[in-house]
């Protein structure tokens, strides 16, 4: 009854990691959609015919997650959809469990907690991790709570649905952040959600790159995001547009307190002119007893200064990367002005 989309470029170790862990979660009457997004050499050389039981082999043009993910959908023809990264493990118990969460209540939607990984490898034993952060609502989860992409398990339906004409096409420079995209673009489409609380979603434990060494990469692709869903977003969406603005504002203030002056004001821009400018979201007890007496901004950046929170303590691009990294940003001029 599912379809398990795997979008897969050149990172071939994880990746079988995932077809097994796939394989072994799959329903009889489940499916794997490989979607190779113009690996080389191509995945079909690179993998023996036994990593490819039950798998449909896609093969386009690298075009990206995002596309690669919409290729897939349109392959897909089980009623329900879980889209995994190449370096993506899931519980075998995952799919079953969240599928009949999700018939029994006619949720569009489902999710689980995170699982930690005791023993990595062909077995892996699946430890209870984190709980995934309660939300009320589908936006407060794509919006807010934002859960690793292979979490949530999806009503093709809905889906189709939502991504018939996205809100926000897809663009190459999202691509650090093509899960958030995929979120920012079911907002407007409320759905019915179903949690089931066990540890069934973990990620893979690996050396290969991956977009989340260089939080400089998340964080430009995920300021333009932003900024295009805020522009995107009809004024008289006061709830979209309140959990645009309070994930840039938290973005904001997870920067150091040195940052790139353009890149910061750009991110904090995006919360001023979202028209939600408070929100219980926007931080801690400490932070909200302090915003009372200066507000906000100086209350995020007294903070900052009290911690020594710098960009020399986090960097992980060279001098090169970074200047590529500010000249993309100069590419792009801020859309507000």
């Amino acid at each position: 009854m599912i379809s398990v989309i795997i979008p897969a470029y050149n990172r071939l170790e994880p990746l079988r990691a995932t077809l097994a862990s796939a394989r072994a979660a799959l329903p009889p009457t489940g499916e794997i959609i490989l979607v190779d997004d113009g690996s080389s050499p191509p995945l079909n050389e690179q993998l023996p015919g036994t990593e490819l039981i039950r798998v449909r082999l896609h093969r386009q043009a690298n075009q990206g997650s995002m596309q690669a993910r919409l290729s897939g959908l349109r392959l897909a023809s089980q009623p329900y959809v879980l889209f995994l990264d190449s370096d993506d493990l899931i519980h075998p118990d995952k799919m079953i469990r969240q599928i009949d969460a999700m018939t029994s209540t006619g949720a569009e939607i489902s999710t689980s907690d995170y699982a930690l990984l005791s023993t990595p490898g062909d077995s892996p034993i699946y430890e209870p991790g984190d709980p995934l952060e309660h939300y009320e609502n589908s936006a407060e989860l794509f919006l807010r709570v934002q859960p690793a992409p292979h979490n949530p398990i999806y009503l093709r339906s809905y889906l189709q649905k939502a991504l018939a004409k996205p809100r926000i096409p897809p663009q190459r420079c999202y691509d650090p952040v093509g899960d958030v995209w995929l979120y920012y673009n079911l907002v407007p489409y409320p759905a019915r959600q179903i949690h089931v609380s066990r540890p069934f979603t973990a990620t893979g434990i690996h050396a290969e790159e991956r977009f989340s060494r260089h939080w400089e990469h998340l964080g430009l692709a995920s300021l333009f995001l932003m900024e295009d869903a805020l522009l995107a977003c009809p004024l008289e969406d006061s709830q979209t547009r309140h959990w645009i603005g309070t994930a840039a504002f938290r973005s904001w203030r997870a920067l150091p307190r040195d940052f790139h002056a353009d890149f910061s004001s750009r991110t904090l821009d995006v919360w001023r002119r979202s028209g939600a400018p408070t929100s219980p979201h926007l931080g801690g007890t400490r932070f909200h007893q302090l915003a009372r007496w200066v507000g906000p901004v100086w209350s995020a950046r007294i903070l900052k200064f009290l911690t020594g929170h710098t960009y020399a303590s986090c960097r992980t691009l060279g001098d090169v990367q970074l200047d590529l990294w500010k000249e993309s940003l100069r590419q792009r001029p801020a859309p507000f002005l």
